[in-house]
Order: structure tokens, then sequence, then C-alpha cells
């Protein structure tokens, strides 16, 4: 087990947050010019593919942490403090470009109804400031955060999962299994029914983070035979995902192109050297792409420079980010291992 933690998974990350962001940034531009580009940028791959990842890493957490308490205060350190900033920051400073003045502004309920709904990771009830993005195609302020409530859903069914596998004596197979079936089952319902955004929520999403949790649980017997079973996993996925458009054994066989890749190309595995900013990326690169296009930067300069400036500026926020507002709240071990990837 000692080759579990040499991984590719910040490349990865990496990877997953620059293809969301630039899947938004195509759409939210509404540039012509790039919607031929959209195809090669698969957002909701990715966030399946961050899904997995965080199955595999935070079953690993989890029972690495002392206690409960301990994990779910590291989850909590490693979340909240850079979501907490996005989030004040965007309604405090998006009131310069409010068409409302400051004091209708900050008198709005909606404005009062945004910061509750968002700091308890409710964004759906109020994504929208007063008066802000109003002549964008959408006025949602960051329309990316709908994953983290997911996401902090997760990190509290990990210690249900264990209780009842260690206290309750559930199998633990089975209890994967059971799991894995109702998600695909809500998942491929909801789509029948034309409704993507209530199938994509929990519990639908709970099949790629359990493929993960059962990755995490066999790295061994995935590491000696992946050579071998990447192939059919391939042949699976172009079959599953580009011919009939379902979610069966996508999860699995998805989740194994992640372990692959994960667990080969030895030049990457110090691709998180510098820092891990692919929080940042994610949480930062909505509003900004926004704000750029309400100031017209998209109808004024070039659409290659617009998108560079872009993407510049989101990198920058995520690396401040990092070591102003998340490497602070890191446990003192995920900083050691920072520091030794950088030596």
């Amino acid at each position: 087990m000692d080759k579990i933690n040499v991984n590719n998974f910040d490349f990865l990350r990496i990877v997953f947050a620059l293809t969301v962001a630039l899947s938004h940034l195509i759409e939210l531009s509404e540039q012509g010019i790039l919607e031929p580009f959209k195809i090669y940028f698969n957002a909701r791959l990715s966030i399946d593919g961050f899904f997995i990842v965080s199955g595999f890493l935070i079953a690993k957490s989890y029972e690495n942490s002392t206690s409960t308490k301990d994990y779910i205060i590291r989850r909590a350190k490693r979340i909240i403090p850079a979501y907490a900033v996005v989030i004040l920051a965007s309604a405090f400073l998006f009131s310069f470009i409010s068409v409302n003045s400051f004091n209708d502004y900050f008198s709005n309920t909606q404005f009062w109804n945004y910061l509750l709904a968002n700091l308890s990771f409710q964004n759906y009830i109020e994504p929208c400031l007063p008066g802000v993005f109003e002549s964008n195609k959408i006025c949602a302020i960051n329309g990316a955060l709908w994953t983290i409530k997911i996401e902090e859903a997760f990190y509290l069914l990990v210690p249900i999962f264990y209780w009842l596998v260690r206290v309750k004596k559930l199998n633990y197979y089975l209890l994967i299994i059971i799991v894995y079936v109702l998600s695909v089952t809500y998942f491929s319902y909801f789509m029948s029914v034309n409704n993507y955004r209530i199938a994509k929520q929990l519990p639908g999403a709970l099949a790629f983070f359990t493929t993960g949790i059962v990755f995490y649980k066999n790295f061994s017997f995935l590491l000696k035979w992946k050579d071998y079973i990447i192939i059919p996993c391939l042949i699976l996925f172009i079959v599953e995902q580009y011919v009939f458009h379902t979610q069966i054994l996508k999860p699995i066989v998805f989740g194994f192109m992640v372990f692959f890749i994960a667990y080969s190309f030895k030049f990457l595995n110090n691709f998180g050297k510098y820092g891990d900013f692919t929080y940042g990326i994610y949480i930062y690169h909505f509003p900004i792409i926004q704000l750029f296009v309400f100031l017209g930067f998209f109808n004024t300069y070039s659409i290659a420079i617009s998108c560079l400036v872009v993407l510049m500026v989101t990198l920058l926020l995520a690396i401040l980010s990092w070591y102003l507002v998340e490497i602070p709240y890191l446990s003192e071990s995920r900083r050691s291992r920072q520091k030794k990837l950088r030596t």
C-alpha cells in the first residue's frame, strides 16, 4: 500500500477543473466561434471524475483519521474557508457593478437570501444577486457550486457507511452493490423523463463516489491487473457513453480509466509540487467569466485574448487562495506531504 500515495490525482483534478472552466467559458461567453470546441470539454464527465477521485481519497482520509470528529474537522477545513471567501467576496464586491444603488442592493432581501442560501451550500435557492449580471445569459453568480453540497454529503455519508460495515456487520460489497444499483436506477429514471437537473443530484452521483471507495479498498489488486483491465473498460465506456448514452457500468469503467491514469505515467507524479490549485480554479472561474462577459471583454477584444485573460485571472486567484486561504487550514500531515513534493 506504500505506492498508494505516489499518483497523478493532482494532474487529473487540474484537468477536470480546467475542463469545467473551459466548458463554462464557451457556454457563458456565447461566442459562436467557440461552439465547435464544446465537444472537447465535457463538464459532466469531469465532475464524475471528481466524484470518483473523492471517493478514493475520502475513504483514505477517513481510515487515516484518528476519529470521526478529526475526519469531519479536516474535511471542513479543506472546503469551507475558500468557499466562504468566494461567496462573501462575490456578494460584497459585485455591489459595485449592480444596477441597484448600494442602499437598494444591501437592503434587498435577495442579497440576504443569497448569503444565507450559498453559505449553507443551498445555492439553488438563490443563485443571483440583486441587479447583477442581468444582461448575461444567466444571472447566476457561481453556477459551479452545485457540486459542493454533494461533496459535503459524500463526506457525511462515509462515516455512516463504515459504521454500517464495522458496527452493524453489514457485508461491505453487498452494501456497495445496493447503493450503486439505487444510484444508477435513480439517475436512469430521471434521465428517461428528461430531468437531468434532478438526475445529477444525490443519489444519482453516488455510483461514482462508491466506485472510488471500492477502488481504494481493492487498490493492490487493481494496481496489479490495471494493464489488462484498461482495454475492456475503454471499450465499454465508449459504447455506453457515446452509443447508448446510459449510466449503468459507466461509473465503474470510467472509474477504472481514472485509476489507470492515476497510477501510470510516472512523469506526472509531482504535478502538484507547487500547490493544489484545483479547488481554487473550480470555485473562482464562474464569477470571473460572468464578470468578463458583463464588462463586454469578449465583444471588445479578440476571443483568444479574452479567454486567456479569464484563465490567467482564475489561475492567479486559485494560487492566492491556496497560499493565503487554504494552506493555513490544512492538517499538519497534509502540509508535510506538500513540502515533500517540493523537495
